[in-house]
């Protein structure tokens, strides 16, 4: 059995919507927020499903990889993050309507523990403000009202 390369593991995701909307001159897509969070909530769901399948096919093979394997690819998804202006989430840019709220939060929530656990603490910040522009999407706030 030929070894696994933690340099090419997940290479077709290091490609992925990027070069998709590249190769169809759609480039300026990429500057849309949402467009750009799909891309890491998309890549964090994909990133637990090829861990699942390689961790049960290639137990022995994948556990020498999976750390190195797992800092790249985060740290693409981290990047697509750091592309977003937070400031871009007008009325026009609902990233709640967009998408599932929670979705989005857990996958962010994903995203930050890892870097939390390699003590990248900056990264933790930038994540925690985007989390933060959704709070109030997933944990609606309800008015109390007393008798």
């Amino acid at each position: 059995m030929q070894p696994l390369d933690k340099h090419t593991l997940f290479s077709i995701f290091e490609k992925g919507d990027e070069e998709v909307y590249k190769e169809h001159g759609m480039e300026e897509t990429l500057k849309n927020p949402f467009v750009l969070m799909g891309m890491v909530v998309n890549g964090i769901q994909n990133f637990d499903l090829m861990d699942m399948m390689y961790a049960r096919n290639y137990p022995e093979e994948y556990k020498e990889v999976k750390h190195t394997i797992k800092y790249r690819y985060f740290t693409k998804l981290y990047g697509y993050l750091c592309r977003i202006n937070h400031g871009t989430f007008e009325d026009k840019h609902n990233i709640g309507e967009s998408y599932d709220s929670a979705d989005i939060y857990y996958g962010l929530n994903v995203l930050k523990d890892y870097f939390e656990s390699i003590e990248q603490y900056e990264n933790c910040g930038t994540i925690k403000k985007y989390m933060e522009l959704l709070i109030d999407k997933v944990v609606p706030l309800k008015k109390i009202s007393y008798l």
